[in-house]
């Protein structure tokens, strides 16, 4: 059976969302770890680092597929992102910036090099992220009948 273009699409987004993130994951703490040596912002930073890059690279590819697919209409676009955001903030919330927090600080606290944490921790995070949002589009679609 041949997934769908829609899935196709959606998972494209998380990815290339997830690529802008494994930037801005390593890069924030990198910089921060030149003004502190705290574990706990060093990590925080990695999770606003990749939070940041990782939203601007799913909106981008989000816009460029719904042009492509010819849903110019701004209206439907943002129906879409008011389903997704909210479930992907929650979903963040609450499995994907805590994995990324506690893994990358308990790497940092064993002595592993700070980039190496974050990629790593980043790595774990989005693997149970991918899973979970899965479920809520699949969940969404089943008993509301919305795509996204």
């Amino acid at each position: 059976m041949r997934p769908s273009q829609s899935l196709i699409d959606f998972n494209k987004q998380i990815l290339v969302g997830e690529t802008g993130a494994l930037i801005g994951t390593p890069l924030a703490p990198f910089f921060t770890a030149r003004f502190t040596a705290n574990p706990s912002i060093i990590s925080f930073s990695a999770v606003l680092g990749g939070l940041v890059a990782g939203s601007v690279g799913w909106l981008i590819v989000k816009m460029r597929d719904e042009k492509k697919r010819g849903t110019n209409s701004m209206l439907q676009l943002t129906g879409q992102i008011a389903l997704f955001s909210p479930a992907a903030f929650l979903v963040g919330l609450t499995v994907y910036q805590p994995t990324l927090f506690l893994v990358a600080r308990h790497l940092i606290k064993d002595g592993e090099r700070v980039v190496y944490s974050a990629l790593i921790s980043q790595f774990a995070a989005f693997s149970l992220f991918l899973v979970a949002i899965n479920f809520y589009r699949i969940a969404l679609h089943r008993f509301a009948g919305k795509q996204i």
